[in-house]
């Protein structure tokens, strides 16, 4: 149901995605991807975090694998925001938005002695989204977009969704219905077949959105203190990575 220029998208799956509608063609530049709307005549542009949900399988498997998500997040709620100085970046496999870099790899910075596995999982998560909120910068600059939608893995665990809200400092809107491709395949068949005059007035019968998540102004400004750092944590380590 993204068919509005101030809604925006962010799915955190395997992958992460963050994206929106474009009225008309952008140059990106070749930063993002660009595709043809269902819409006629219309876009959208998209940005790519590689390793999102993978980054938390990956932390589950290699250090807790007898712990279930559920368990594993039980407690990230009690960590401070920041992870009381701990800094994770997704790049597990390499990055595409903003970098398109297969070399770069993943970092954990500023380990201490004080930090558990659930601040480290705090920290995961954090790091994902700071990676997506790097696709919010490209795709939102003038600061239209007034709302995201989150589906995915990442739309299921309350605190995550706060993070969420804080990070990209905007409302955030879940689906009550999960089935996202699925639905979608649906609604374009449905309007194909004439059932409905256009898309938004499918979208209006079949989305039904649920909670929605407001961000948490002292948490935003932290947020924005910590994501400063965490940008700067590309430029110092990529050249260690082509090195080792």
């Amino acid at each position: 149901g993204i068919l509005k220029r101030d809604v925006g998208m962010v799915s955190i799956g395997t992958s992460g995605v963050f994206l929106r509608a474009r009225p008309k063609f952008v140059d990106n530049q070749g930063k993002l991807h660009f595709f043809a709307h269902a819409v006629d005549d219309h876009y959208y542009s998209m940005g790519v975090t590689l390793a999102a949900g993978h980054s938390l399988n990956w932390f589950r498997d290699t250090f807790a694998p007898d712990k279930s998500f559920a368990e594993l997040l039980a407690n990230v709620e009690k960590i401070a925001v920041g992870a009381e100085g701990l800094l994770f970046t997704p790049y597990l496999v390499g990055e595409r938005t903003p970098y398109f870099d297969s070399q770069i790899r993943g970092s954990f910075i500023g380990i201490d002695a004080r930090h558990t596995l659930d601040h480290f999982a705090r920290a995961v998560l954090e790091g994902i989204t700071f990676s997506l909120k790097d696709s919010q910068a490209l795709l939102d600059p003038k600061h239209e977009l007034k709302r995201l939608v989150s589906v995915g893995g990442g739309a299921k665990n309350a605190v995550w969704l706060q993070m969420q809200a804080d990070i990209f400092n905007m409302p955030v809107t879940t689906l009550e219905v999960e089935q996202g491709p699925g639905l979608g395949a649906a609604m374009l068949a449905a309007t194909g077949l004439g059932w409905y005059a256009d898309l938004a007035e499918c979208v209006d019968n079949f989305v039904a959105y649920s909670d929605t998540i407001m961000p948490i102004a002292e948490n935003v400004d932290k947020y924005q203190r910590i994501y400063d750092i965490y940008r700067k944590i590309y430029p110092r380590t990529r050249g260690l990575c082509g090195r080792i």
